[in-house]
């Protein structure tokens, strides 16, 4: 290792993250970290029963431990650590919290629960709140961006193996670390990342659930322990970047911060995906283009001789015809195909579709065999910048209805407005908490900045009167 060298992509970064106020957050920055806050909150919310919510939240409350942290939905306290644990699990297995295609991670599961937590712990408001959630977007994007795609095609499940850098990054600039913590810290917690495989995704595993738990949990580890002297490994360039990926860029993580540490290009404007189906997001141009075809042409399911679909290889990859779990189903671009032209109703596709009754609907197993999946060298060249499908229903009479979609030339993925953020929380958290709690949540993230205590908006994440 060149000792010389080594670790000067930290120490830039670090130094540049550390710098990040709320006085210093551009206008639209400032809009997307709110966002991304509400955003997350309601895919926490919807993660309350889901997956393995129940066995998490038993495990965290066995631990016992110093009360730091509300635990949601019941209200017990227990440690930050744990209650990120729990908070990201629920979340990460739902696959509708926001990703970043640029890095194929997604930072809000890990880092949202954190900044809630420490929140708490601290005393801390939103002036303390969304500069440190910024910080750990831009960390934890830029390392995702390094090794684009050459990770995810190696086998990794990038969320998971990415997904610590986020919250570490978070959790240090809310203890108030400083540049040198925070470029220590992201040298241990490259050590601690969770080796994720993309097999958990693609055999439907529960496994992935906890998957953004531990991500969670080991960033907090790692920047409680900078906090207490521990030293990180400093090459990233040369000692850590080519075990994860063939091909990889150290430039990128430094890209677009200035000589004076000033970031001049922000990863949370430049391509956050927020997600209006609860699967994988490569899956959602071809689900939308499928649901314009099925409205224009009032395609009927026993009408359908075969669909086509060419899409890039990684949205290809996701091809399991019949899933046997909601893991899976998710996953599963013919699936949710077939749920789209069942039941012409894309609400369906945020959650109740991956219920058994669905997994084993004979009408939706039917049309999952007739889907055809193409790999389109083409399209693959041109992601991130687009994400693009091309879906052809051909029909038993003979007619073809075809169009070509790309998800990026719509608005509310990569630039929502606040209308888009707000209008999905209450779709999927008022049936939890209320319409009454649901409003005060919104309220409450929309002026963030502002708020000098977060237990209001706690007490109103959690059901009841």
């Amino acid at each position: 290792m060149n000792k010389q060298n080594a670790g000067t992509e930290l120490v830039k970064l670090g130094a540049a993250l550390a710098g990040l106020r709320i006085d210093n957050l551009p206008a639209e920055v400032l809009q997307r970290s709110k966002q991304r806050v509400l955003d997350t909150l309601g895919c926490l919310v919807a993660g309350y029963d889901a997956g393995i919510a129940d066995g998490i939240r038993d495990y965290v409350l066995a631990q016992g431990g110093a009360a730091q942290a509300t635990l949601l939905p019941g209200g017990q306290q227990t440690t930050v650590a744990l209650a990120g644990l729990a908070h990201a699990t629920y979340i990460h297995g739902l696959e509708l919290s926001d990703a970043a295609p640029r890095g194929t991670v997604h930072p809000g599961n890990e880092i949202v629960p954190v900044v809630l937590a420490l929140a708490e712990r601290h005393g801390l408001g939103g002036a303390a709140m969304l500069p440190a959630l910024v910080a750990g977007y831009e960390a934890e994007i830029r390392f995702g961006r390094s090794v684009f795609p050459s990770a995810f095609y190696r086998g990794w499940w990038t969320p998971g193996i990415f997904g610590a850098i986020g919250p570490a990054v978070t959790a240090a600039h809310m203890m108030g670390l400083g540049g040198a913590g925070i470029d220590n810290t992201l040298g241990i917690v490259l050590n601690m990342l969770p080796s994720a495989m993309i097999c958990a995704n693609e055999e439907g595993e529960s496994v992935k659930w906890l998957i953004g738990g531990q991500a969670c949990a080991s960033g907090l580890l790692a920047a409680e322990m900078a906090a207490r002297g521990t030293k990180g490994m400093r090459d990233v360039a040369g000692g850590w970047l080519p075990v994860i990926a063939d091909k990889h860029d150290a430039a990128l993580l430094t890209e677009g911060i200035n000589a004076s540490g000033q970031f001049e290009q922000w990863e949370i404007l430049s391509g956050v995906l927020t997600k209006f189906y609860a699967t994988v997001g490569p899956l959602t141009a071809s689900l939308d283009a499928a649901f314009v075809l099925i409205a224009q042409h009032d395609i009927k399911p026993t009408d359908i001789a075969e669909i086509h679909l060419d899409v890039p290889r990684r949205t290809a990859v996701f091809n399991t015809v019949h899933p046997e779990n909601e893991i899976a189903a998710r996953a599963s671009l013919p699936f949710c195909m077939a749920v789209a032209v069942n039941t012409r109703d894309p609400s369906k596709l945020l959650g109740p579709a991956f219920r058994p009754e669905f997994l084993n609907d004979p009408a939706i197993r039917a049309i999952a065999s007739k889907v055809r999946i193409t790999e389109n060298e083409d399209y693959e060249k041109q992601y991130p910048a687009r994400s693009l499908a091309y879906v052809t229903f051909k029909m038993k009479d003979g007619k073809t209805h075809a169009m070509e979609d790309d998800r990026n030339a719509h608005g509310r993925y990569l630039k929502p407005t606040d209308h888009d953020i707000e209008d999905k929380f209450r779709r999927v958290a008022s049936p939890i908490l209320g319409a009454a709690k649901a409003e005060r949540v919104v309220d409450i993230v929309s002026r963030l900045e502002t708020v000098t205590d977060v237990s209001e908006l706690v007490s109103n994440l959690r059901p009841g009167a």
